[in-house]
């Protein structure tokens, strides 16, 4: 069974997730702040903890490395009333999995969660692949336009994907193809074309926050 920590301080909306929750068969801790779910954490195992950004004290973000440090591979996904791409690229930079903008639907939330989950197991089953520097590499809109742009031309020499991603400076934008190298996201095929890796496509088609 999938267990699930959820720290929320808007009570109504509580309740109303962890009935969405349980009838899907999931298993709920309910808190009502950071605070408290980093103590649930201390003492219980966890699949995925979905936290509210805004609550009285610690927030949702800043609870993450507290909860990663009780439980490495923990998801974590952020809810908030006030998602901004900006927002987002922030929460996954500190080790979100995902965010979510308040209010959404009970669909929209199991499929966020289960996904979250496939891309936490991909994580587990990938030991070559390092999450902080995937999500460190996808922070940049340098970088995520580079990725946007192989996703639609496929294999691109340096120099037509330095035009593409509209950067005039070579060196910089050498650098940033070496983080997406490093983060496993971009290689180079036998032609010297720039592509996409299999972790490359996985992470633009499931983070569309990163098409910003």
């Amino acid at each position: 069974m999938i267990t699930v920590l959820l720290a929320e301080d808007d009570r109504e909306l509580s309740r109303n997730m962890v009935e969405i929750l349980e009838l899907e068969g999931f298993s709920v801790t309910a808190v009502e702040s950071a605070e408290a779910a980093i103590r649930a954490s201390e003492k219980q195992h966890f699949d995925i903890a979905l936290m509210d950004l805004l609550m009285t004290g610690m927030t949702g973000v800043e609870a993450i490395s507290n909860l990663r440090q009780n439980q490495p591979l923990i998801a974590v996904i952020i809810i908030t009333a006030y998602a901004t791409v900006d927002t987002a690229v922030d929460a996954m930079k500190k080790g979100a999995d995902s965010v979510m903008t308040k209010p959404f639907k009970s669909d929209e939330l199991i499929v966020t969660i289960k996904r979250s989950l496939a891309e936490k197991q991909l994580f587990k089953s990938r030991v070559d692949l390092d999450p902080d520097l995937v999500y460190s590499a996808l922070a940049n809109p340098y970088r995520r336009k580079a990725l946007n742009v192989l996703a639609i031309h496929k294999g691109v020499k340096f120099m037509d994907l330095c035009r593409l991603v509209e950067i005039e400076d070579h060196t910089k934008f050498n650098f940033h193809l070496r983080q997406l190298k490093k983060a496993g996201l971009v290689m180079q095929n036998e032609n010297k074309l720039y592509i996409l890796t299999n972790t490359g496509q996985f992470m633009l088609t499931n983070h569309n926050i990163f098409n910003a």
